[in-house]
């Protein structure tokens, strides 16, 4: 209707208004009101949801206020509205790709530009309201940045491997960024194996591996802090495992034998190296600073990766430096440095507690390995087997000061790996079973280390902890216990057989008499010590000691050997049964004052 033929509602002066009017424009009035009393009712119910009929200002893809994407709109509207944006947005990528092409961009100039194009999204994702259109943009950058970076190295060669590394962390980096700020989780998962894919792509096109791994190092550790805070725990996973993928496949190259084959002549060694070491510091230490910090249980992610660091990342570093033949003893000290220092860390943990306990046992066992691998770097083997035995007696006394099991087994590894090293355990096992005997004495380092072995099971029956603990000691002690028999029955074995070449005859009787009188040591111990249940090893011993008198005593014997070894072994067949006897007649009262 035209302004014309539109009726007047306004009389002219000194006329009145046409009939009706005055009753039409109240009923009208009346609406108004009405409709304003439902606005605002509905405005104080839900302030910010929008009516049916209102339309919200949307981000076009240019940063202008309009209705692209309003969320009023049906879902594959919208959907198909981040689609249609998508192309919008790869298609400006295509556009300077052939700008580049027809030679009106250089390309390297055209890289500089595409990834600018990348990161001007990734900060319009930073800036969008909608998280859905946050999480447009950014996949838009990711797969424009990482094609493009993959592409001008691998393909042109525009990017050296060390700038294309680069550029591929930097990339990582914001979108990391965009992702935390946003709280784009998904988006965060799809860069993050972007950039680990493109990162080995180009390492294995370009034969270069160094400049990757430091990349995969740096986003380890980003991803291990940056997941701490959203509690984003699975992308720690991918970026550790390329981490230690990318450091074992480094010294592997690098310890080739030979040296590294190939396209990778130029691999700097010592920059390996650096490498590997590295991996094991950032994992290691974050573990530590965090459990430290935070005063938290560790979990499996920590477990695992502690143990794949150690393979790959200590293990590379000792294989580089033995394959270049430099740098060991430092690698050792710092490695023994790195054990007391776990030690340390332990120390605030040591208060037996159950939340708290995990992590005493993560640090301790930690500084063992790391002191049992640094000692013999930096250490001569005898040197260190001694050194290993006087650790195992300093961790049993602690282990009876705190009363902590673990520290009982570690004083037997510590002494296991001495008796090991100092040669005591392979010269006690000839000794028993060899048909020529001992032809040389004990070592001296083996002596200390059994004299070490010897101290530590005295400390522990002087001082023992109450039952309940010593039961869980139980199994360690049994075993260092076998030990040290074994090997003071091989030094009484020679004590008896003398030095040289002993006679067969003379030497199986040795042996039968050190078998016989450990049975019967067995079974006095048995009754003193009952929690130690050493009456289940004495008739193993019977048994292996009536074998061993079968085959060797019988078959090489002379008559006044076999006399010396029949009254030998035939008291240990009347003694030791009834020290058992008499141990279960002890027990027998007690049950049966207990009994209902």
């Amino acid at each position: 209707m035209s302004t014309a033929q539109a009726p007047s509602l306004k009389a002219a002066p000194g006329e009145a208004l046409p009939a009706g009017i005055e009753a039409r424009l109240a009923t009208l009035a009346e609406r108004v009101q009405g409709l304003e009393t439902r606005v605002r009712a509905l405005e104080s119910q839900a302030p910010a949801a929008a009516g049916p009929g209102q339309l919200r200002p949307a981000t076009s893809p240019f940063g202008e206020e309009g209705p692209l994407l309003d969320p009023a709109l049906p879902g594959p509207v919208r959907i198909l509205g981040l689609a249609g944006r998508l192309c919008l947005i790869l298609g400006g990528g295509y556009l300077i790709r052939a700008l580049v092409d027809a030679g009106t961009l250089p390309r390297g100039g055209g890289v500089a530009v595409g990834l600018a194009y990348a990161a001007a999204w990734a900060i319009l994702a930073d800036r969008a309201k909608r998280p859905l259109d946050a999480s447009c943009h950014a996949l838009a950058s990711v797969l424009i940045a990482y094609p493009l970076i993959v592409e001008s190295s691998t393909r042109f060669g525009i990017l050296a491997p060390e700038r294309a590394a680069a550029a591929l962390l930097a990339m990582a980096v914001l979108h990391a960024a965009v992702a935390w700020r946003r709280n784009l989780q998904a988006t965060l998962w799809i860069a993050t194996l972007a950039a680990l894919g493109s990162g080995f792509a180009v390492m294995a096109a370009r034969q270069a591996v160094a400049p990757f791994v430091a990349a995969f190092l740096a986003l380890g550790a980003g991803t291990l802090w940056l997941t701490y805070g959203r509690r984003w725990h699975g992308l720690r996973w991918p970026t550790a495992l390329a981490a230690d993928a990318g450091v074992l496949v480094l010294t592997t190259l690098a310890a080739w034998p030979g040296g590294p084959p190939g396209a990778y002549q130029g691999l700097s060694l010592a920059w390996a190296q650096f490498l590997a070491l590295a991996l094991a510091g950032i994992y290691i230490g974050s573990f530590a600073a965090r459990m430290l910090q935070r005063r938290r249980v560790m979990n499996a992610f920590e477990v695992i990766q502690t143990a794949l660091v150690l393979l790959a990342g200590f293990g590379g570093a000792l294989r580089v430096s033995l394959a270049s033949g430099s740098g060991t003893v430092l690698l050792g000290a710092g490695v023994s440095l790195a054990g007391v220092g776990c030690y340390a860390a332990a120390l605030p943990f040591a208060a037996d507690q159950e939340e708290t306990r995990a992590n005493f046992n993560f640090f301790t066992f930690l500084a063992l390995t790391f002191l049992l691998l640094g000692g013999p770097i930096v250490l001569p083997l005898p040197l260190f087997s001694t050194l290993s035995g006087i650790l195992g007696l300093a961790a049993m006394l602690a282990a009876l000061h705190l009363r902590r099991t673990v520290l009982v087994l570690q004083s037997g590894l510590y002494l296991a790996v001495s008796a090991l090293v100092s040669g005591w355990a392979p010269w006690a096992f000839r000794v028993f079973t060899d048909p020529a005997g001992p032809a040389a004495p004990m070592p001296p380092a083996g002596l200390a280390s059994l004299a070490a072995l010897s101290a530590t099971l005295l400390l522990f029956l002087l001082r023992r902890p109450p039952e309940p603990v010593t039961i869980r000691m139980r199994p360690a002690i049994l075993v260092m216990g076998a030990l040290a028999a074994a090997g003071l029955g091989a030094l009484a074995i020679r004590a008896c057989c003398g030095g040289g070449a002993p006679d067969p005859a003379r030497l199986a009787l040795a042996r039968t008499g050190v078998l016989s009188a450990l049975a019967i040591a067995l079974a006095w111990l048995g009754r003193k010590i009952p929690v130690l249940e050493l009456r289940w090893m004495v008739y193993p011993l019977l048994a292996l000691t009536a074998l061993k008198f079968l085959l060797e005593d019988l078959a090489g014997g002379r008559p006044l050997t076999l006399f010396l070894a029949f009254m030998a072994f035939g008291t240990t067949l009347i003694a030791a049964p009834r020290l058992l006897k008499r141990r279960a007649a002890q027990d027998g009262p007690e049950t049966d004052e207990e009994a209902p």
